[in-house]
């Protein structure tokens, strides 16, 4: 799940760069939903770690 995240946030980040993903409309919509996400993400993360007891 977080790769897939990444991976969509440096395709964004590229595309902004190279002038061909500047949508206005949509980047503010965008970054809500990364904003949504970071909380929750975490907090699954945490769980999962906690879960496989990867922490120790």
């Amino acid at each position: 799940m977080y790769a897939l995240d990444m991976a969509g946030t440096t395709w964004h980040d590229a595309a902004r760069q190279a002038g061909v993903g500047s949508l206005p409309d949509y980047d503010a919509q965008y970054m809500r939903a990364v904003e949504a996400k970071r909380a929750p993400g975490s907090a699954f993360q945490a769980a999962a770690r906690l879960a496989l007891q990867a922490e120790r």
